[in-house]
Formats: C-alpha cells, sequence, structure tokens
C-alpha cells in the first residue's frame, strides 16, 4: 500500500462507520499494551454483515515489510493478495464485509494467544449491528475453539470455518476457500 493511499484511509478512521472500531482498536491496544492495526476503511465498518477473522498478523502493522498500519486485502503480502483475489472472483461487495485478526499484535502466536485476542472479540461484534455472519478463515483447532467460546450463541450468527487464504492454506484449499464462503455469501444473500 503506497504512502498516499495510507494516508487517504487514515483520515477516514473518525467517519461514523469507522469511528467505532477506531475506538475498539484505541481501546484494544491499551487493554493489551500491544501495537493493533486499524480495520481497512474500504470494507463496511460497522456496517458489515460478515465478518472474515483471520488468525493472527502477518509482519509488524505499519512497518517497511507491509508498508501499511491496516489489516487490509490491500496489503503487499501473498496473504492479502490471495484473500483479495478470492473477494473480487466471487464479486463480494467490500462494503458488506469486515477483515479482522483474532491475534491482532504483530508477532502473536496464534496457537498460544488465540484465547487471549478472542476474549475482546464481543466487544468488536456489540459494534456491528448489521452483523450476520462470521468466516474463521482457519483451521488451527485453537483459534476456531477459542473464537466459538467467546461469541455468545445470542448473536445467531451464521458461521463457516475454513482454510486461510496464506500461502500453505491457499496453494492446497484455495477453492475449498473460494467455495465456503462463497455458500456463507449466499446464505447472507450477499452475492
Amino acid at each position: 500500500m503506497d504512502a498516499q493511499t495510507c494516508e487517504r484511509k487514515l483520515s477516514l478512521l473518525r467517519e461514523p462507520r469507522m469511528l467505532p472500531l477506531t475506538e475498539y482498536t484505541d481501546d484494544l491496544a491499551r487493554r493489551t499494551n500491544r501495537v493493533i492495526p486499524f480495520f481497512d476503511p474500504e470494507d463496511g465498518g460497522t456496517q458489515a454483515e460478515l465478518l472474515l477473522l483471520m488468525s493472527h498478523v502477518d509482519g509488524d502493522p505499519g512497518s517497511a515489510r507491509n508498508g501499511s498500519p491496516f489489516i487490509s486485502m490491500e496489503n503487499e503480502d501473498p496473504t492479502a493478495n490471495n484473500l483479495q483475489r478470492v473477494i473480487l472472483d466471487l464479486g463480494l461487495p467490500r462494503s458488506t464485509l469486515l477483515l479482522w485478526n483474532v491475534v491482532p499484535w504483530q508477532d502473536g502466536d496464534p496457537k498460544k494467544e488465540a484465547g487471549v485476542g478472542a476474549i475482546h472479540l464481543p466487544r468488536l461484534i456489540q459494534r456491528l449491528p448489521n452483523l450476520r455472519g462470521i468466516a474463521v478463515l482457519s483451521k488451527e483447532g485453537s483459534v476456531v475453539k477459542s473464537v466459538r467460546e467467546e461469541v455468545p450463541s445470542r448473536y445467531r450468527l451464521e458461521w463457516t470455518y475454513t482454510f486461510s487464504p496464506g500461502p500453505r492454506g491457499y496453494a492446497h484449499n484455495g477453492a475449498r476457500l473460494t467455495q465456503d464462503l462463497q455458500n456463507i455469501a449466499r446464505k447472507l444473500s450477499l452475492l
């Protein structure tokens, strides 16, 4: 993501559909004493209907490695590129989606910290009044278990568990990831 795009996105973080999510990331940074990336304002913000949950951050948010302080399909890394390809191929409107990580801080180990990250998910979900579904983009058992334990059933959401768009998962299961996202998107009438 180039500097101009990054600056434009940063300027959108105080818009009404983004402000509650920016406050969430600020609060999460205080609670965890970690650097927390922002939600991408190109996604649906608080109006999102489908939450795409990956396991953890690849690289250091805001570093030269990925050049972005956002969890975004537009980041310059293979995982983001693969996910963006799937979303574009499906024709799934980004305005209906919100991308996040169960462990949203850099150097987070999803096997060890999924429970710590998942504890904060209900506070995120409370900020998403239109949310109707969650796609967990990880087959890592600790991630799946932690998310299901921390997201109360009272939310009555559609769920799918599928493969990561990371290079290894996508190389072997990209078609399955695409199919699973297509299925939940159809259930939610997003396609």
